[in-house]
């Protein structure tokens, strides 16, 4: 067994969950697709489910298994925004800017 098989099996006996912001990647559908069809970890995808699966069916990847959190939508982003601003208020974050810094630049 080489040593990325070794990796594999221990990745499968201990599932972890990966969060993916950059979905306008194809590499990141891609590796998503395969990560998924190898069971050793979950995937979070951020970014608008509509473009993701569009994007992954072009690409014909598999990505059914993977959750999709849309900032636009979610139910969290607010809490997310306060924490942020909480985090950075020194350096002037104000809650509008935390709103535009995370509908746009995902790996936030």
């Amino acid at each position: 067994m080489g040593f990325v098989d070794l990796l594999k099996e221990r990745a499968k006996k201990s599932i972890k969950t990966i969060v993916l912001p950059e979905t306008e990647d194809m590499r990141t559908l891609e590796a998503t697709d395969k990560i998924l069809k190898e069971g050793v970890a979950k995937i979070i995808l951020i970014g608008n489910e509509e473009e993701i699966n569009k994007k992954a069916a072009e690409g014909g990847f598999d990505i059914s298994g993977a959750t999709i959190v849309d900032p636009e939508t979610s139910d969290k982003t607010q809490a997310y925004i306060d924490k942020f601003v909480e985090l950075r208020a020194k350096k002037g974050m104000t809650p509008e800017k935390a709103k535009e810094i995370l509908h746009t630049q995902y790996p936030y």
